[in-house]
């Protein structure tokens, strides 16, 4: 019989040749049931990143070493999240200025890059936005709504100018709209979050 640890605490499982991937999955409907999810899972004391983890997966439990499992509160887990994107915001607007400036001194190919990293941040950011709404259950609330509903358009006009290739207009789009309503997240909708009380 393998033990596992869960925030400290031994815990068996039922048979070390149940596969890694299963014994994720298992565990998570166990926590799902009492409202927590899986924030770290460590191996031999180094915790495991998700590309570890795909590896991982056909693997017997019983063959992998000690087990460290800790889990979270889907809400604790989103308050987290918005400290780091934060500082994710700060890192996006310097590529976004970036690819403004570049785009003014008519270095297209140096805008252009800079660019596609600021659409895939704001994909991402998007994402995790919408990750952090629903573990914080945040339903309706005209300042978050209307705030998202600009990121949105501005994302669409973006893609519209780069289509036009006007890239005057991006430059003014992502040092002007783009930058401002990031602020906004940062200064007006995070707060708005952590004073959240999620039901």
């Amino acid at each position: 019989m393998k033990m596992i640890r869960i925030n400290g605490v031994e815990q068996p499982v039922s048979s070390e040749q149940i596969i890694f991937e299963d014994f994720v999955s298992d565990l998570n409907k166990t926590l799902n049931a009492e409202q927590l999810v899986i924030s770290s899972i460590l191996v031999n004391g180094r915790e495991i990143s998700e590309s570890d983890e795909s590896a991982l997966k056909r693997l017997p439990v019983g063959d992998l070493g000690d087990i460290d499992v800790f889990t979270a509160k889907p809400q604790d887990l989103a308050y987290e999240t918005l400290n780091t994107l934060e500082q994710y915001i700060d890192r996006m607007v310097i590529s976004i200025e970036r690819a403004a400036t570049h785009y003014k001194a008519k270095n297209l190919i140096t805008g252009d890059a800079y660019f596609a990293k600021s659409i895939e941040g704001l994909d991402l950011f998007v994402q995790t936005i919408g990750g952090v709404k629903l573990a914080l259950r945040i339903g309706l609330n005209p300042k978050i709504g209307l705030t998202e509903a600009t990121l949105v358009s501005i994302m669409n006009d973006l893609l519209d100018a780069k289509r036009q290739n006007n890239y005057i207009f991006l430059a003014e789009l992502l040092e002007k709209d783009l930058v401002s309503n990031l602020k906004e997240w940062k200064d007006d909708v995070f707060p708005l979050f952590r004073n959240w009380k999620a039901n």
